[in-house]
């Protein structure tokens, strides 16, 4: 019983990563859990005998590529779970993305509110094209444009932000670095077309900026005290650094007041103090709540 369960939990991670990375090769399985070519080769092939439907060997990645029906049975098992399920977060810790994703304890609750409803064809195709530094074809919705429309992208990133995933790379039709978020992509192509930007050339990307964070200044001294307790270790400040891209949604994510004379507590009980040093990252003309450089 002890091995089936075993093999069971094997297969299920394989799934995951092959789901949201959108192939699974012997090479990768060697990296992520530090194993053999003969055992990675047996991990192949346990999974290749029960789920051949949904796979199909491509000769110049070496690697089995996950077809569309796999991706028709994931979503409707994401619809059905309301996108709760099939794991990134769990995909994301087993391949040490990201550690800290582990599942709690029985004792320790996270309230993981997942509103992104992140497909995993689309992550994986993001993904795809940025190891293998290719175009993109999108059809993009935003507020300012909520019709889907056609985009060109040369992408560099993923990015989780907050309670959403974002992709970023050059727009050919805007001709500057910008965000998309991943949610509002309702059709995604990697072409066989190079990338010809680099993530060197995005500036707002590779800059550090740094936010001088207080309690909001219409608290009162004890409850300025309490915050500064809370956040900074009883100093009366926190200087946090932040790539100059990310800077809305950390402001966001943070709930930090940027005009204290309209954000006022009990809703923004933090201010950004060096607010006026950060104009050229976060506003722009039309208002505050946008940024420049967002594809939102």
């Amino acid at each position: 019983m002890k091995i089936k369960q075993q093999l069971a939990k094997r297969l299920a991670s394989l799934k995951r990563i092959a789901l949201w990375e959108g192939k699974l090769g012997r090479a990768r399985l060697m990296k992520i859990h530090e194993l053999s070519g003969i055992r990675a080769s047996q991990w192949m092939r346990e999974f290749r005998e029960l789920n051949a439907n949904i796979l199909q060997w491509n000769a110049k990645t070496k690697a089995y590529l996950v077809n569309e029906k796999g991706y028709v049975d994931a979503n409707h098992e994401l619809e059905q779970n309301d996108f709760n399920d099939l794991g990134l977060r769990v995909y994301l810790y087993e391949t040490t993305i990201n550690p800290a994703l582990a599942k709690d304890s029985e004792f320790i609750f996270c309230a993981d509110w997942n509103f992104s409803r992140v497909k995993p064809y689309f992550f994986s195709r993001v993904r795809m094209a940025i190891e293998q530094k290719k175009r993109l074809e999108i059809d993009y919705s935003s507020m300012r444009t909520p019709t889907p429309h056609k985009r060109t992208i040369e992408p560099h990133s993923l990015i989780q932000a907050g309670r959403r995933w974002h992709l970023r790379g050059y727009c050919l039709e805007t001709q500057d670095f910008r965000d998309f978020v991943l949610g509002r992509i309702s059709h995604i192509e990697v072409t066989d077309i190079d990338s010809q930007s680099n993530v060197d050339e995005d500036i707002k990307w590779n800059s550090q900026i740094e936010l001088r964070i207080e309690a909001h200044p219409d608290l009162n001294e004890q409850q300025k005290a309490l915050i500064r307790f809370e956040y900074f270790s009883g100093k009366a400040y926190k200087l946090q650094k932040c790539r100059g891209a990310l800077l809305p949604y950390f402001i966001l994510e943070m709930q930090l007041s940027t005009n204290p004379l309209t954000q006022k507590p009990p809703q923004f009980q933090l201010w950004v103090a060096n607010v006026a040093d950060l104009t050229a990252w976060f506003f722009n003309n039309e208002n505050a709540a946008n940024t420049s450089s967002s594809g939102h």
